[in-house]
């Protein structure tokens, strides 16, 4: 098949949609097919240019943030992309559209449908669903006919979990959903690598401390506020040490460190930033629990990333826990996470035995290649209803 994309995020810019979008145009190559992805301009990245057998052009764009999107900067993507587009398809036949996500790249779909007969298929990344970021309520409000137009006219819609499922379909139910989950590059992430284990100053683990790890963007909802002050009481419980390393940045870094000063849990507590794939290996490699207090996902990469290391998994029930947890971990509210934290930290035995399930889960059942073939299966039946 001849496949187009249409995103506003491919990395290095995005989050884990950007990242989605990457290992499934990856393995879309490695079955054999043609590759091609519309996204947009970031500094001084080029316009166009082949990787992994990805044919990647960049449209210009305002955008200002390597891991934050405005409307506005969507906007001028989707007005971008409009006119690159055109052009794009009268120069090659295109079997299919895959677009990320129904906002802001929906109405690209809609158009290659109409004007030129491309069926398309919608990837849901969450925020894209009227309903998921309060910040832009009033324009989704205003957008909302176009929204089920998109929606009504797309091939498939496509949710990477249960939870965004039912949240898409209590915006609008009459069109069916498919769940495809995420995946994980299981070959990269994995105990068998060639990283030894250690820590971050380079020595090796002290396996008398049990290391507790933490990733994502630092936004309110992600829910360590509730950890953090609780960090001493842990410590306590245990008779042990028990550290919390926090990977990653954002706008609620400040206020975390704050909570982290006034609590008095700073010598529990480390913020390291944001880093890349390469280092992020050393700290999954280097914990014994893998934390998402979060309020809302869609369906985290961070945990496939932690279950393909073989780290035993404590979630809230937010967007893919349903689909991730099944006996290599837990799933609790945030009343009672700081105490299921608590005793999976003094339970070794057990958090052993869900890391050696959650490694065998990401293996089997969440390798990119087959999110990527059933992907295609989905594309296959595009157009002909």
């Amino acid at each position: 098949m001849n496949i187009l994309i249409v995103s506003h995020e491919y990395p290095p810019i995005g989050g884990g949609g950007a990242n989605a979008c990457l290992n499934l145009a990856k393995n879309y190559s490695s079955l054999g097919h043609k590759v091609t992805i519309l996204t947009a301009c970031f500094r001084q990245l080029p316009l166009e240019e082949e990787s992994d057998n990805v044919h990647i052009i960049r449209t210009w764009a305002l955008r200002k943030k390597e891991d934050k999107s405005t409307f506005l900067e969507m906007f001028s993507y989707l007005c971008s992309a409009w006119f690159k587009v055109g052009k794009i398809v009268k120069k090659d036949k295109f079997d299919v559209c895959q677009i990320f996500f129904g906002i802001p790249s929906g109405p690209i779909g809609l158009y290659l449908k109409k004007k030129y007969g491309i069926p398309y298929v919608i990837r849901f990344g969450g925020g894209d669903i009227p309903g998921a970021q309060k910040r832009f309520s009033l324009v989704y409000k205003i957008l909302s006919p176009a929204i089920r137009c998109i929606w009504k006219n797309a091939d498939a819609l496509v949710a990477n979990s249960e939870v965004l499922k039912q949240r898409a379909l209590r915006y609008e139910s009459r069109y069916p959903i498919e769940i495809i989950s995420n995946g994980v590059d299981s070959d990269f992430f994995t105990r068998g690598g060639v990283y030894e284990k250690q820590d971050k100053t380079g020595e090796s683990k002290d396996d008398k401390e049990v290391h507790v790890l933490f990733v994502s963007r630092l936004i309110q909802g992600k829910g360590l506020q509730y950890v953090i002050p609780e960090m001493k009481r842990v410590n306590t419980a245990c008779g042990w040490r028990v550290s919390l390393t926090i990977v990653g940045d954002g706008p609620y870094r400040g206020e975390l460190e704050k909570i982290t000063s006034d609590s008095a849990t700073g010598a529990y507590v480390s913020f390291v930033g944001k880093k890349n794939k390469e280092e992020l290996y050393q700290y999954y490699s280097n914990a014994d629990l893998f934390i998402l207090p979060s309020e809302s996902e869609g369906m985290p990469n961070v945990v496939l990333e932690a279950m393909a290391m073989g780290l035993p998994i404590l979630m809230t029930p937010c967007g893919g826990s349903k689909e991730l947890i099944a006996g290599n971990g837990r799933i609790e509210p945030i009343e009672r996470f700081v105490d299921a934290m608590t005793e999976m930290c003094k339970d070794e035995q057990g958090r052993l035995h869900m890391g050696k399930q959650s490694e065998l889960l990401a293996r089997t059942k969440f390798g990119w290649q087959e999110k990527a073939k059933e992907y295609i299966k989905l594309f296959q039946e595009s157009g002909k209803h």
